[in-house]
Formats: C-alpha cells, sequence, structure tokens
C-alpha cells in the first residue's frame, strides 16, 4: 500500500489500465485453448473411430483363427501413422492378446469389439497422441499480452501526465502563491484551493431558478373602503368590526366562486388575485365577473343588515403573476397593478372602474358594456345578453347561500 500511494495518478491510471489488458488477454487465452482442446478430443474420436471400424474387421478373423502373426502385421500397419501411438488386442474378459507400441495412456484409447458373427470374440484398442502443443500458442499469446500492457501502461500514463498538466495550471490560476506542491496530488490541491475561494459572495448559496408559473398575466379586483374613516367616532368598535367582517365575507365567497384568492395588501381595501384559467375563464373575465356581483351582493347585503353598504371597486391586470412560489421579484412587479387598481376603486364611487391595464385584454368588451366617464375615466357597464343568464344564476347561489333571510333577488340591477 505505501508503494502504491507514492504513484501519481498517471502512473496508478497506467497499472490499472495494463493489470486489465494482461487480464483480458489470458482470459481469452484460457478460452480459446478449451475450445481447441474440445475441438482436437472430437477430430480424434472421429478419426479413432473410422481406423477401429477399418481393421476391426480384418483383426476379428485373425484372432478366430488364432493367427496372431497376420494380427500383429495389422497392428504395426497403424503404428505407420504419426497420430497412433500404439495398438491392442484383448480378449472378452479384458486381458491383452497382442499389444503394439504403447496403450498406458487411457485418456488417449478408444475401443471397439471384435465381432464375429453375433458374438463378440475380443477388443480392440488403439492410443491417439496429441499432434499440437498448447505451450507455444500460451507463451505467444502471453508476450503479446505483455506487450500490449506496456503500450497501455505507457498511453494511460501519457494522457494522465497531459491531464496532470492541465490541472496544475488550473491550479495555479486558483491557489494563492507559495501553496503548490508539485509532490501533492493536485486535484487534492484544487479541492483545498477552491474551498479557500469566496463562492458564497460570487453567488448566492440557494439561487433559485425563474418560477415559470409567474410567467402568466393574473387580473386584480380591488374594494376601497375608505369611507370607514368615518365611522371610527360615531360606532363601537364591535359593530365597526362586524360591518367590516359583512365586507370580508361577500369578498370571500366571490373568491371562493371563482378561483380568486382574497388578501389585503392596502390600507382600507380588499384585494382579489385571480390567476390562471379556471373553468375555461381567462383570469380577466373572472375579475369583472366577480367586481359585478359584489355590487349585486352588497345591495342585498343593506336590505339584510339595514345598513349602508358602498364601495368603489376597480380592476386592473399584471403581466406578471405571482407564481406558485411567490418571489419577491414577482410580489414587487405586481405592486404597479395593485396601486393602480386601488386608485381606480378610490375614485369610483359606487360603481366599477377599469384600469387601463385591463382594457388591453378582448375578454372586457366581449363580456360587458364600456362606458367612457366625463372624467376620462373607463366604467364597467351591463353585461352582455349572453352572460346574463350565468351571472343572474351566479348571484342568486351567492344570495340564498350569505342572506338567506332576504329570498331570491330575480333580476340583477342593470
Amino acid at each position: 500500500m505505501v508503494f502504491w500511494e507514492r504513484l501519481d495518478i498517471g502512473q496508478k491510471t497506467g497499472l490499472l489500465a495494463a493489470a486489465a489488458v494482461f487480464i483480458a488477454a489470458q482470459i481469452t487465452l484460457t478460452l480459446t485453448l478449451a475450445s481447441k482442446a474440445h475441438l482436437e478430443a472430437e477430430t480424434r474420436a472421429l478419426h479413432a473411430e473410422a481406423l477401429l471400424n477399418a481393421v476391426a474387421s480384418r483383426t476379428a478373423g485373425l484372432v478366430a483363427s488364432d493367427d496372431m502373426l497376420t494380427a500383429t502385421s495389422e497392428l504395426n500397419k497403424l503404428l505407420s501413422s504419426d497420430v497412433v501411438s500404439g495398438a491392442a488386442i484383448s480378449d472378452v474378459d479384458g486381458e491383452f492378446l497382442l499389444v503394439v507400441g504403447s496403450v498406458t495412456n487411457p485418456e488417449q484409447l478408444y475401443h471397439t469389439p471384435l465381432r464375429i458373427g453375433p458374438d463378440i470374440a475380443g477388443q480392440l484398442t488403439v492410443q491417439l497422441e496429441r499432434v499440437t502443443s498448447n505451450s507455444s500458442l500460451q507463451w505467444t499469446v502471453s508476450a503479446l499480452s505483455l506487450v500490449l500492457a506496456m503500450f497501455s501502461y505507457a498511453g494511460a500514463v501519457s494522457i494522465s501526465r497531459s491531464q496532470s498538466h492541465r490541472l496544475r495550471a488550473i491550479l495555479g490560476r486558483i491557489a494563492h502563491s507559495g501553496q503548490v506542491d508539485g509532490r501533492l496530488d493536485a486535484l487534492a490541491q484544487i479541492e483545498t484551493a477552491i474551498d479557500d475561494l469566496p463562492l458564497d459572495l460570487i453567488s448566492p448559496a440557494n439561487a433559485e431558478v425563474v418560477d415559470e408559473t409567474s410567467l402568466n398575466s393574473m387580473a386584480v379586483t380591488t374594494i376601497s373602503l375608505d369611507h370607514l374613516g368615518k365611522y371610527i367616532d360615531t360606532v363601537d368598535e364591535i359593530t365597526l368590526a362586524n360591518y367590516v367582517g359583512t365586507y370580508e365575507t361577500l369578498a370571500k365567497a366571490v373568491a371562493q366562486l371563482l378561483d380568486g384568492d382574497l388578501q389585503t395588501v392596502r390600507p382600507e381595501s380588499m384585494t382579489l388575485f385571480f390567476d390562471g384559467t379556471k373553468r375555461g375563464m381567462t383570469p380577466d373575465a373572472r375579475a369583472v365577473i366577480a367586481s359585478t356581483l359584489l355590487q349585486n351582493l352588497l345591495a342585498v347585503a343593506e336590505r339584510s343588515q339595514r345598513r349602508k353598504f358602498i364601495c368603489g371597486i376597480g380592476v386592473g391586470r399584471s403581466d406578471m403573476g405571482r407564481g406558485e412560489r411567490g418571489s419577491a421579484y414577482a410580489t414587487l412587479y405586481n405592486q404597479t397593478v395593485i396601486d393602480e387598481t386601488l386608485t381606480m376603486a378610490q375614485r369610483a364611487g359606487s360603481s366599477v372602474k377599469l384600469a387601463p391595464s385591463i382594457l388591453e385584454s378582448d375578454q372586457v368588451e366581449a363580456l360587458f358594456d364600456v362606458i367612457e366617464t366625463a372624467d376620462g375615466d373607463t366604467q364597467l357597464g351591463a353585461p352582455t345578453p349572453e352572460l346574463l343568464p350565468e351571472l343572474d344564476k351566479q348571484s342568486k347561489l351567492l344570495q340564498r347561500r350569505l342572506f338567506p333571510d332576504v329570498g331570491e333577488q330575480s333580476d340583477l340591477p342593470f
């Protein structure tokens, strides 16, 4: 282990590459030799079968006639082949009657019975030698694998040293002078140098990607309650809280019906936010419908509670929504439309005024009449005949839920 730790990364890579090449070559050699041995065994078996079949018929008759001299001559003819190293004839009990050459290696012996008619007179045996040697192939492949391993080592070391030079060049650019040690691993020194850099000052640690959900447009409906200041000195706190609570209840009901979100983001006002297309309606359509429903519910609340409920409503539009994460940028961007709708609501009296931003939408004029006022503002008029039945249905639904004591109002005040 001490030797290994003293090597640089190039030498370690080279040794690993060389070892991998050598091991792969030896595995390939082993598989090749095994395949070769199997093929040679099958070839020898076929050769032995052909020799035995050719000699067995003649030898059987000679053994039957007890002509061992001629039988010996037949076996000697087999030895004339370089493949056959020995042959023998044995009786039915397995005792050798005649042996020519060597038949001592059981793995190289092949047998066939000597038949005389239906009877077995003995057994003919031959021994075939291996004609090829694997030692030369093993030495050749091993030598070639060593050569390839040396080339792999040299190539890996060369490439690693080239990369090491680049790493040390990078290290010299980011490390302090005098902290670079050529004897130590360059990667370890780069890690240390990076840890010493003030990266937290360059980029925030919790940098987030842009919230794509905030890139959709949003519509805003603001209710102005600036007249509440008149009641502070004339009514008690509980009465005033109940009075404001009625506005909140109406706004929450409308927001729930139209998939909006009610928040209080400015003094003496309530704001409904509408993001995304819900139930087939765009944010712009839901914002102007919400203002109309609020107007009608305020009139019903007056009949129910015998109090005066009056407020101005402003409707506007923003090109950027609040998004799912409510990023600071989206929140700051939308302050403009909130201020714009609050200003319109404060000038609206008891009507609904439209900010210039919402007038850019085609949805408003497709659903409502738009009225130009004498002061240069734009006011929301009556709904179109196509929208009126749906508005009447929604208004009655909210009225039955919030003011069951009043009874259904047959028509909207248009």
